[in-house]
């Protein structure tokens, strides 16, 4: 229909667009700097930038991702934030909105709208600590807020069901750092994590936390092993990784890590979250519940 091709296109452009404004966000708010002034400019020579020359995705291409002003190049990343948000944006719009029917488009529509801020929380939370290994609370804490609401409001949810996903995400994460202070008298996870999994709980439900924590984990552990066969062939040192000792001197921790602990490999583990948040979101929070009861299956099928 030309009315769902429509509305499909506009999906990809709205979200295209607030990948433009996450840019900003992500570049800003470790900084402490207004998101909104000054407007856009270039970081090399401080020429504002023309609304003709801030389209998202399209300008990058035009300008060959360099400044019209001093030919300063753009880093690939605030073109494929607006992709990557326009593209996500549209599958939610398919998973919530269509088929059109009139009877729960507006349901559907608001829905869309909902898990719109969830997501781009994700991607903002994603690259920020992928920069800065640091989580901000001026993300988590307000779509906490919002998902619960949400879960409370919006037909379809259950909202207590939700509460209980935040609780439990937190308390979960809480639980590991006091594990491994008691093993290693040092946090073993920054709270920023347990913000996050307390957001993801939010919108995601309790059901949905054994498949996020696990999927991370699983994603984690490999990004952290291609990582450090990189380092070890090339002999250079992967951004996403950092010892220990890196990240106490770069927090200013007092009780630094032992010295034979100052050399363990540490990675942002919000980016890991994120993604199985995203992979749950899309492909459904209770794939942990399904594989378990297709493995009870078998192993009483094997037993009897």
């Amino acid at each position: 229909m030309a009315s769902e091709a429509i509305l499909q296109a506009f999906a990809f452009v709205w979200g295209a667009v607030w990948g433009s404004f996450l840019n900003v966000v992500i570049h800003r708010l470790p900084r402490d700097e207004s998101l909104v002034r000054p407007g856009s400019r270039c970081g090399a020579c401080g020429t504002p930038i023309r609304w003709y020359d801030n389209v998202p995705i399209v300008s990058y291409f035009v300008l060959r991702g360099r400044c019209r002003a001093c030919r300063a190049a753009y880093s690939p990343r605030y073109m494929l934030v607006e992709a990557a948000c326009g593209v996500l944006t549209l599958v939610l719009f398919r998973a919530t909105v269509l088929p059109l029917d009139p009877e729960t488009f507006y349901a559907g529509a608001l829905a869309w709208l909902w898990y719109q801020v969830f997501l781009y929380a994700l991607v903002a939370i994603t690259f920020i600590d992928l920069e800065h290994t640091f989580i901000p609370d001026e993300v988590t804490y307000p779509t906490i807020a919002i998902g619960l609401l949400g879960g409370f409001l919006l037909p379809g949810r259950d909202g207590f069901e939700q509460l209980w996903g935040a609780v439990g995400g937190a308390g979960f994460l809480l639980a590991v750092i006091g594990i491994g202070w008691l093993l290693y008298r040092r946090e073993a996870m920054g709270f920023g994590d347990v913000k996050l999994l307390a957001m993801i709980g939010a919108y995601l439900g309790w059901r949905a936390l054994p498949f996020v924590v696990f999927a991370s984990a699983i994603q984690a552990l490999l990004a952290a092993a291609a990582a450090m066969i990189y380092r070890r062939v090339t002999g250079h040192q992967p951004r996403l990784l950092m010892t220990l000792g890196e990240v106490d001197d770069k927090f200013g921790v007092e009780d630094e890590a032992p010295d034979h602990l100052r050399e363990k490999a540490a990675l942002p583990y919000g980016p890991f979250l994120a993604l199985a948040a995203l992979e749950g979101m899309l492909f459904g929070g209770d794939l942990f519940w399904r594989f378990a009861d297709h493995l009870a299956r078998w192993l009483f099928e094997a037993t009897s």
